[in-house]
């Protein structure tokens, strides 16, 4: 496996110490990201929040300092869940957080359970983009907000990793999906267009 392959692989499914090294490094690089999706993400103390590819909770710590909301993770990789208990223990031994290993392609959730959801560079690796944004639609509350936040196609060109294992969705397909989903949609650009959020509300 070559370097370029196996960073890839890290980045798709984080585990063990190269993923703790990969997490770490995806902090640093994306603060940008995770600044701009919660500050499009308005939060009260009465929502319930959903990450979809929560990594090891570097972001739902950010929230759960600055809001009062019900946080709740999820990631396919079992040792990058744990990795987040460790690092939001508090938040979980208080009930604020759950962290559960799940896929978001299917999950287990009951209809209508979340007010918010956002979902970090995880798209790439979604195996049916039109089945997992009807599965977030039908675990979302109506009027909810789902934000997926990304880098532009352009951006990813320029990581050599990049090329294996990752989808590089057009905005043209990630807004269609989302209207052909039931949301309306909004985009917004980050950094002049480096990374892209895409507000998917729930019109219903």
């Amino acid at each position: 496996m070559s370097l370029d392959s196996y960073i890839a692989k890290q980045f798709s499914h984080p585990e063990g110490v190269g993923g703790q090294l990969i997490t770490f490094v995806m902090n640093r690089q994306n603060r940008p990201l995770y600044e701009e999706t919660i500050r499009l993400l308005p939060l009260s103390d009465v929502d319930s929040v959903l990450d979809i590819g929560c990594g090891n909770g570097y972001v739902l710590s950010m929230i759960a300092e600055r809001s009062g909301c019900m946080l709740t993770g999820i990631d396919i990789s079992t040792s990058i869940i744990d990795a987040a208990s460790r690092r939001n223990h508090s938040f979980v031994a208080n009930g604020r957080m759950k962290l559960i290993r799940q896929d978001i392609g299917k999950t287990s959730f009951d209809d209508c359970s979340f007010s918010k959801a956002y979902t970090i560079n995880t798209v790439y690796f979604w195996e049916n983009l039109s089945g997992t944004m009807a599965e977030i639609r039908r675990i979302l509350k109506p009027k909810a907000l789902f934000i997926n936040t990304f880098y532009s196609i352009e951006t990813l060109a320029r990581l050599s990793h990049t090329q294996f294992g990752y989808k590089q969705f057009t905005l043209d397909q990630l807004t269609g999906e989302g209207t052909d989903a039931g949301f309306t949609v909004n985009v917004v650009p980050i950094l002049n267009g480096v990374a892209y959020s895409v507000l998917y509300h729930r019109v219903d």
